[in-house]
C-alpha cells in the first residue's frame, strides 16, 4: 500500500501541474478509495508518514487549483469588460454600425 500511496501522490502532483483536471479528478477518486481501504483495515497509523506527505501534496494541488481558478476568473472579467468594445468593432467592420 505504501507504494500505491506514493504512486498516487506523484500522479496527483503531475496531473495538477499539467492542469489535467479530468485526470486529477480520477486520481483523487483513486486516493479516496485507497484511504477508505486503509480506514476499513484500521491501518492509517501504519502509513502515517506517507499520509503526511500526501496531505502536503494535496495542499500544493489545492493551491495550484486556486491559482488557476483566479487566473480564469481574471480572464473572464477582462473578457466581459472588453466585450462591448469588441462587438462595436465587429459591427463597424461588418458595416452594421455605419
Amino acid at each position: 500500500m505504501a507504494k500505491q500511496l506514493l504512486q498516487l501522490q506523484q500522479n496527483l502532483l503531475l496531473a495538477a501541474k499539467a492542469q489535467n483536471w479530468p485526470l486529477l479528478r480520477n486520481v483523487d477518486r483513486q486516493l479516496m478509495a485507497l484511504l477508505r481501504q486503509l480506514d476499513l483495515a484500521g491501518a492509517r497509523g501504519q502509513f502515517s508518514t506517507q499520509l503526511s506527505a500526501l496531505q502536503q501534496s494535496y495542499q500544493q494541488v489545492v493551491t495550484l487549483a486556486k491559482d488557476e481558478m483566479h487566473r480564469t476568473e481574471t480572464q473572464m472579467k477582462q473578457f466581459n469588460q472588453n466585450r462591448p468594445g469588441v462587438l462595436a468593432y465587429k459591427q463597424t467592420i461588418e458595416g452594421e454600425g455605419l
